[in-house]
């Protein structure tokens, strides 16, 4: 079994109704660059049949962040952040 180091926040691209930030977890160091972050995300999206999930990855206070197209959220996926 595999230990999750990174919970990364996923963030709408508009905030469309049904839309919120919402958590993955992922098998990667706390100080993976951007590439492997981003290659991560696509196999964690592809693994659920979401294609074209990642608009974008920045970075704030609080480190990376990914911006998802908001059709994305028709379907299961993450863990909502309250």
């Amino acid at each position: 079994m595999k230990r999750t180091a990174l919970a990364i926040r996923c963030v709408p691209r508009y905030g469309y109704k049904n839309t919120e930030v919402r958590t993955v977890d992922l098998d990667l160091p706390h100080d993976a660059d951007e590439l492997a972050l981003r290659q991560a995300l696509t196999f964690y999206f592809a693994v659920r049949g979401i294609s074209d999930a990642i608009y974008d990855l920045d970075t704030d206070d609080s480190g990376y962040f990914a911006v998802v197209n908001d059709d994305i959220y028709a379907q299961a996926w993450g863990t909502p952040l309250l």
